[in-house]
């Protein structure tokens, strides 16, 4: 296994995926889509991305220069990265007696 990757449940749902990706992004800010895929292998990465953003997470994304090898060169490009900004607030049940 290698360092900063979280492991896969057998049955994998969306929720867990989610929270696979927050607690990547927590640890690893500005990460780019193929890095989150490979630490979190959640299949889609912009499909859950996408639905981090309707579940009340905040995900910021930028453009930044990276070095990344392109056809064996080693040139620094713009690559979209993704940064957990905050996750949605958690309120206790107020039907629920303590």
């Amino acid at each position: 296994m290698t360092p900063g990757t979280i492991t896969k449940p057998h049955h994998d749902t969306r929720p867990a995926q989610i929270e696979r990706v927050a607690d990547f992004l927590e640890q690893h800010p500005h990460s780019t889509a193929k890095e989150i895929d490979a630490a979190c292998d959640v299949g889609s990465v912009t499909k859950v991305i996408s639905d981090m953003r309707g579940l009340g997470y905040d995900i910021g994304r930028a453009w930044r220069w990276r070095d990344v090898s392109c056809a064996g060169d080693g040139r620094s490009r713009m690559v979209r990265t993704y940064a957990l900004i905050y996750r949605p607030n958690t309120q206790p049940d107020l039907f629920t007696p303590l």
